[in-house]
């Protein structure tokens, strides 16, 4: 045996003989969760996978990031172009789908993740909308626990815009409430708590301490099931320095641990951010927070600390937020960041009963736990046996793949389902899977899915696909209006569209059968400017109400400005979104056709099922096409 793998295992003993002699207590696990992801199947858009910013304070060889979520390879498998430094295993999902909320809830309590610290802003915030469908689904996997990490700096955005910040306190107090009366009711395994207190988790940067001030003395009415909520301040913003706690430790209840700092100038090796940290600024960090938090504990100003971890950080993908570009690797010179900041907990934290884990699926900041192409499972196996050894449980790792697999099978019954198959058995198993991974029954949930599989796959053995591919123009897909022509391309700009229309045949097909469907073109910008080509088609569903707009984070040392052209009202007769600004080359779309939005009835544009709009600027396309493979039960 190597001398490496037997101080592994040294180690690993230690911590597990250390973590039985401790006084666990009630300990949790919650890991920060955002929403603002979603996609054109089921929001009519693509939230922050699909992004325009630029990072104003970066000295960076790039600044400007231009991500655009619809572009698909060629075989439609991966995204090419997301706002993200990696690369989901599951590929895009919304933050709003309910079977995607299901998975986050089983990955979580796969890995001894005991709840999620939602982030919200206020209750006109979209996050709002996720938050309350979240709680929903929490409830049929009890106990699991959901509470908030309240960005207040968005509130602080939407009350600027409105030039109303002098109605910062009353709107505070308004959420404040809401929290109490819809968030934080009944029975206190359903959200974070000590004792019968909610703990109500403040990011800042929002509310001053004097308005903070003015709301704790105006008062909430507490539910009789409830005490008063304790306020947990985030330690960035709250306690990192002493002039901070100074501050606002008379008003604070505890404080939390937040993303290991990144404030070291990159070397000139390190050209794509301005800012990192490595292993010995994320160790000072972690010393940092729980020298702080044993000490206002100790000293009877907090009532409790909750300590943290966190996988990596690159916000490239968000642009900095239109900051700084800062990057905190996975590894540092061979070592696991995560890992070492998990040992820190495990050998020398005795006080905090709560470690706050950032984040589990922010991919803009690429510091998720999720899986995904580049790292696998590796976070979430490190956060179950370290999570474990904390608790002083049993580690058990054998259920962390099986979401990942539950989602794609539930995905899958459900598509067998719009081709026209009996699905009623299959869907059936795949809900008695999903409580078996919920209750920790892992060997009886993987013959669970097994089953589910077997079927899935003998539905689909059963199945018959016909290929079309239509070149525009042709018989089955033609210009309803002649486009206009320029270097043998056609000539889009922002007074001249192109017009599409499918044959009353061929659109027959379209809407009474399954498919899988892509839109295929060549595009250049003629312009030096800023545009979009958009594509349209005629669609029966509804626009969502909301409006999902995206508010930048903000820390103690940036100001942020507004990401532009980040996400859309959601529009499910937007095909694709396509942002450019470099002229002179030929750029290759290949994006989805969702049998859902495009309703194939010749009611788009000038009578058209599609239609090409440019946005600021003008453009050649050629080479159109589409490609479906249509689906046919055979009953």
């Amino acid at each position: 045996m190597s001398s490496a793998k037997r101080l592994s295992m040294f180690f690993t003993f230690t911590i597990f003989i250390k973590s039985l002699s401790g006084n666990h207590g009630n300990r949790k696990v919650y890991a920060d969760l955002t929403t603002n992801r979603l996609t054109r199947e089921h929001d009519g858009s693509n939230g922050m996978w699909s992004l325009h910013g630029i990072a104003h304070a970066s000295h960076a060889t790039k600044t400007e990031f231009i991500f655009n979520a619809d572009l698909l390879s060629d075989d439609g498998r991966n995204h090419l172009n997301i706002a993200s430094m990696v690369y989901p295993m599951l590929g895009l999902t919304s933050d709003l789908d309910e079977d995607y909320l299901e998975y986050l809830i089983l990955q979580a309590k796969t890995a001894k993740i005991d709840g999620f610290l939602v982030e919200w802003g206020f209750r006109e915030h979209p996050s709002n909308v996720a938050l309350e469908k979240i709680i929903t689904v929490a409830e049929r996997h009890r106990p699991f626990e959901i509470g908030v990490n309240w960005c207040d700096h968005w509130l602080l955005q939407w009350l600027e815009k409105k030039n109303a910040t002098d109605q910062m306190v009353s709107e505070f107090h308004r959420n404040a409430q809401y929290l109490l009366d819809t968030v934080f009711y009944i029975s206190s395994k359903r959200f974070p708590s000590f004792g019968l207190r909610p703990l109500i988790f403040l990011f800042g940067g929002g509310i001053t301490k004097e308005q903070f001030r003015e709301v704790l003395a105006i008062g909430l009415k507490i539910p009789y099931w409830l005490d008063p909520p304790l306020w947990i301040g985030n330690y960035l913003n709250f306690a990192e320095t002493a002039e901070f706690w100074a501050e606002w430790g008379p008003l604070m209840d505890g404080i939390f641990g937040w993303i290991p700092s990144r404030r070291r100038v990159v070397p000139p090796s390190m050209p794509q951010w301005d800012y990192y940290g490595n292993l010995a600024d994320t160790t000072q960090y972690q010393q940092n927070v729980s020298s702080a938090g044993e000490g206002c504990v100790r000293n009877g100003t907090c009532q409790l600390w909750c300590g943290s971890a966190s996988p990596g950080f690159d916000n490239r993908g968000c642009a900095g937020w239109g900051g700084s570009l800062k990057y905190l690797p996975r590894k540092w010179q061979g070592t696991s960041l995560y890992n070492a900041q998990w040992k820190n907990h495990v050998l020398n934290n005795s006080s905090a009963n709560i470690i706050v884990l950032p984040t589990m699926n922010d991919y803009n900041e690429a510091s998720v736990l999720l899986p995904t192409k580049q790292y696998g499972f590796e976070a979430l196996y490190t956060t179950e046996l370290f999570a474990s050894f904390w608790k002083g449980t049993q580690t058990d790792s054998a259920g962390v793949t099986l979401p990942t697999w539950w989602f794609s099978l539930k995905k899958s019954v459900a598509f067998l389902n719009q081709t026209g198959v009996n699905i009623t058995k299959a869907a059936a198993r795949i809900e008695d899977c999903s409580t078996k991974i919920s209750q920790g029954n892992y060997a009886a949930a993987a013959n669970c899915l097994e089953a589910v599989q077997v079927l899935t796959d003998t539905f689909y053995a059963h199945l018959t696909v016909d290929d079309f591919t239509l070149e525009v123009p042709n018989g089955k897909m033609y210009f309803v209006k002649p486009p206009l022509m320029k270097f043998g391309a056609y000539l889009l700009n922002t007074t001249h569209g192109l017009y599409l229309r499918m044959s009353d045949v061929m659109a027959r097909l379209l809407r009474t059968k399954n498919y899988v469907g892509y839109l295929q073109f060549d595009y250049i910008l003629l312009d030096n400017a800023f545009t979009q080509i958009q594509v349209y088609s005629s669609t029966k569903r509804r626009n969502a109400d909301t409006t999902f707009m995206a508010f930048p984070k903000q820390t103690t040392n940036d100001q942020y400005t507004e990401i532009t052209n980040s996400v859309e009202a959601g529009n499910f007769a937007m095909v694709c979104d396509l942002m450019n600004k470099v002229p002179g080359v030929w750029h290759h779309a290949n994006v989805r056709l969702y049998r859902d939005n495009v309703a194939w009835d010749h009611t788009a544009t000038l009578n058209s099922d599609l239609h090409f709009k440019a946005v600021g600027g003008s453009y050649l396309v050629k080479r159109i096409s589409l490609q479906f493979q249509v689906y046919h039960s055979g009953d």
